[in-house]
């Protein structure tokens, strides 16, 4: 046996028979590629007083390395409307093995979590289709205890669709980042998806490309970057996962069970989560927005002979591929102790409003970056008095075009660094173009906004699909000066705080009430139901005004002799 295995063993009294499987946890073929978390656990720090809730298909409860870490109070099932979160389908297998990757016991039973005195709940929504109302009820659950929700899942990854949370499900990811956590915000951790075999790019899902939550990538036991995995500038960072032959080992559905064919970005994010539920134990202070930024900080980039690497103005390096690189557990934590928490997030906004619409050039005989569209805004210094810093960087775009998939789009930024926002996908046919769609870069983080700003539409592709693109807006997200009076001009720059009180009213008594009431009569009417889908690998088969869910929501509960295992 390897002897740095062996004496992780001994020091941490680890009898699990399967953490030899465990690569990702330390990686014995490959020194180095592994989370870099046994010298965190030797600290004492083992996730306890963490939370973490799996949005998913279930969690096996009764499972001998998940039932003494289980919190069902922060655990409901949204699809049975019960209380117990329970695999009932045949596939109802990803939430468990996500579970146990997060919080699986240190016990005789299969292998360990990365935090492994964490507390896991399970929200099961991905039995069945699922309602808007019950969606966002799901994402705010019990979000004062639940601290990190852990999402494998989201539209379908085959590269033909762009689609995200809409309506009340997204103010609901906002309520969470506002109020979970008594203020400090719920982490959200997404899956980046799979979609890399149809050209796939999550930047057009509206769940992984969104500020509010951590978006994670994949690598494999080598270091590798998978086939499946999809380029994306809003890619934070990228965790371990199946590729070069090895999957993930963890917890399986039914007593002591256990599975090593558990892999895709469903298996890097929950293994994020778990480095999360580490920070957390230490603290619990830290906002949402801090843990992003610690991920920035952290991360370490691999594979430098690829190309897509480059440097920037903060001196850090960024990849379409990687993000900022590789999480690494004992750096993250180490971090962590001594951070100081950001201020206010404020925001600017500039856009090419009241402009005529400008065609797409045709430049099929000579593609080149120089001869597509080309337009620009600017941002001043004075737009930019109230950022201290920059965090994130997000594009709405309205574009006709006759076929979507042969658009690229790209984001040059004063400094010459360029975000590829939308990659050319072979499977999107699509003649609707693209209404209102936000894309989003954490590639610019950091970075002085001030100067000229370029949004590239390159159509190389199909000389008979033509498109024009009708407008665009440029938002700067970031952190607030200290007691910096911030100017409202012909662009837009305020605070979270001064939105505060508007949206929430907006979003408790005009929406969410009106669908909490439908889901308490049991009624899903005018509610429209729709499918998300699990990413796993392709060879796998308060108090005053503030909204608390918690208060306001009590399901209708089925007795559990009504279903059966199926």
């Amino acid at each position: 046996m390897h002897l740095r295995l062996q004496e992780t063993k001994n020091a941490l009294h680890i009898a699990d028979p399967g953490f030899d499987k465990q690569w990702h946890l330390m990686n014995t073929l490959e020194f180095g590629r592994d989370l870099n978390v046994s010298g965190v656990w030797k600290q004492g720090i083992t996730g306890k007083g963490s939370v973490v809730a799996i949005l998913d298909d279930g969690l096996d409860f009764e499972h001998e390395d998940l039932q003494n870490n289980y919190y069902a109070e922060g655990s409901y099932d949204f699809n049975d409307h019960v209380l117990e979160p329970r695999p009932r389908l045949s596939d109802d297998v990803h939430g468990t093995r996500c579970a146990g990757e997060i919080a699986a016991a240190k016990n005789d039973v299969c292998g360990i979590g990365v935090a492994y005195d964490a507390k896991v709940a399970g929200i099961r929504i991905l039995s069945g289709d699922i309602t808007e109302a019950d969606e966002a009820a799901a994402l705010n659950y019990k979000y004062q205890e639940n601290q990190i929700y852990s999402c494998s899942w989201g539209p379908p990854d085959l590269g033909e669709v762009a689609e995200g949370p809409q309506g009340i499900i997204l103010d609901a990811i906002k309520n969470g980042v506002e109020h979970g956590r008594h203020g400090k915000g719920s982490i959200f951790v997404f899956a980046s998806g799979n979609g890399g075999y149809h050209d796939d790019n999550c930047n057009f899902d509206g769940y992984t490309n969104s500020i509010y939550t951590v978006t994670v990538g994949a690598i494999d036991i080598l270091g590798n970057y998978p086939p499946y995995a999809e380029k994306c500038a809003a890619q934070f960072l990228v965790t371990y996962s199946s590729g070069s032959g090895n999957h993930i080992y963890t917890t399986d559905v039914h007593s002591r069970q256990c599975s090593d064919n558990h892999g895709g970005t469903s298996a890097a994010a929950p293994l994020a989560a778990g480095v999360f539920a580490l920070v957390l134990s230490i603290r619990p202070d830290l906002s949402w927005r801090d843990l992003q930024h610690l991920c920035v900080q952290s991360a370490i980039p691999i594979s430098l002979q690829d190309e897509d690497w480059q440097t920037l103005p903060s001196g850090r390096m960024f990849s379409h591929k990687y993000g900022y690189g590789v999480l690494d557990a004992y750096r993250i934590v180490e971090l962590a102790k001594s951070f100081q928490s950001v201020g206010p997030q404020v925001h600017l906004e500039t856009s090419s409003a009241n402009r005529e619409a400008l065609q797409i050039p045709d430049i099929t005989a000579k593609p080149s970056r120089e001869n597509a569209l080309r337009t620009t805004l600017q941002v001043t210094r004075e737009m930019a008095a109230g950022l201290s810093r920059t965090e994130h960087v997000t594009v709405t775009v309205t574009i006709e075009h006759d076929r979507r998939g042969d658009l690229e789009i790209l984001l040059v930024s004063p400094n010459n660094v360029t975000s590829q926002l939308a990659t050319p996908r072979k499977y999107d046919y699509s003649r609707d173009g693209l209404v209102n769609w936000t894309f989003m870069s954490v590639k610019h983080w950091d970075e002085d906004p001030v100067g000229v700003w370029s949004l590239l539409v390159i159509d190389e592709r199909n000389p008979e699909s033509r498109g024009r693109l009708i407008q665009w807006k440029l938002t700067i997200w970031g952190e607030s000066k200290k007691e910096q009076k911030i100017a409202t001009q012909s662009f837009l720059m305020q605070t979270f705080e001064s939105m505060r009180v508007d949206k929430q009213r907006t979003f408790v008594h005009s929406v969410i009430l009106a669908s909490i009431a439908l889901i308490i009569a049991g009624s899903a009417i005018f509610i429209r139901k729709h499918k998300l889908y699990r990413r796993k690998s392709y060879s796998q088969s308060s108090s005053g005004d503030v909204f608390e869910l918690d208060n306001l929501l009590e399901c209708p509960v089925a007795s559990e002799d009504e279903y059966d295992e199926e």
